[in-house]
């Protein structure tokens, strides 16, 4: 069975982890994947005071391991220049997918005539639009879904549910079945901490619990496996991140546990 890690932030110097900045060194990484048995890692570029150069790091990086690691290119999809970086981004770094994570808490301007241009974009790339979405918004991702069937949308960290109130035993996932007629929209089982009752609790209970409902919710064949290292590092190992769905989550079939862990994400990027 393939793995595919599809969250993971890698640089040089990451002030949020201080003292333990480092974490998300390429070299650390590449130990632990191997350690725990992940063939491959998607990678998210952290543009910021710290690292501006992180698109073209990370777009380096999955050169020198092709085998290994794979590229996002981070673009900020309100910039009035996103749609010609959008075009660039496989060319200039070899990336994979736009990761974007939205400055503005209402992602209602998405969907608006004015804002086309970004999905029109996505379609002529082919790249994948990987989003930190909230639960407010699972409407407005929905919709951008139905009206652009070849794009692919990928939304982080179980949709972000318990910040928005969302329990794991909600069958409707606050509004996220609606989605499963959307195929080309998925979810990433990642930063499983951010559901957890107790982030440092190896067995995750209500996170397992939460990916069961997307489960059911959606299907495996539309979730993924995502570490979110190094900051899931502040609670448990990478190792341990792994095997919440390697050997945890007792509740997934063989068939749905290759899914999760590495089929879907290679289908979706193409890795």
């Amino acid at each position: 069975m393939r793995i595919i890690d599809a969250h993971v932030h890698t640089l040089e110097d990451y002030p949020s982890m201080t003292p333990f900045q480092d974490m998300g060194r390429v070299d650390r990484l590449l130990y632990h994947m191997q350690d725990a048995g992940v063939d491959k890692a998607l990678m998210l570029p952290v543009v910021a005071d710290s690292s501006p150069q992180n698109n073209a790091d990370c777009g380096r990086w999955a050169k020198e391991h092709p085998e290994q690691l794979a590229a996002m290119t981070d673009v900020p999809l309100d910039a009035p220049d996103a749609p010609e970086r959008i075009a660039a981004a496989r060319a200039q770094f070899g990336s994979v997918a736009i990761s974007c994570y939205p400055r503005t808490p209402d992602l209602e301007w998405m969907t608006t005539t004015e804002h086309e241009a970004i999905w029109i974009a996505f379609q002529v790339s082919g790249l994948v639009c990987n989003l930190q979405v909230t639960p407010p918004n699972y409407a407005h991702i929905i919709e951008l879904a139905r009206r652009y069937p070849s794009v692919r949308f990928v939304m982080n960290h179980f949709g972000l549910p318990k910040g928005g109130g969302i329990a794991a035993d909600d069958e409707n996932f606050g509004g996220l079945d609606a989605a499963a007629a959307a195929d080309n929209l998925f979810v990433k089982v990642s930063a499983f901490y951010s559901v957890a009752d107790t982030a440092w609790d190896f067995h995750c209970p209500t996170a397992l619990a939460y990916l069961y409902r997307l489960r059911d919710v959606l299907g495996a064949d539309r979730l993924m496996f995502g570490s979110d290292w190094p900051p899931a590092g502040r609670q448990l190992t990478y190792r341990q991140i792994v095997e919440i769905v390697r050997t945890q989550a007792v509740d997934l079939s063989e068939q749905e546990r290759a899914a999760i862990l590495g089929g879907t994400a290679a289908g979706v990027y193409g890795v």
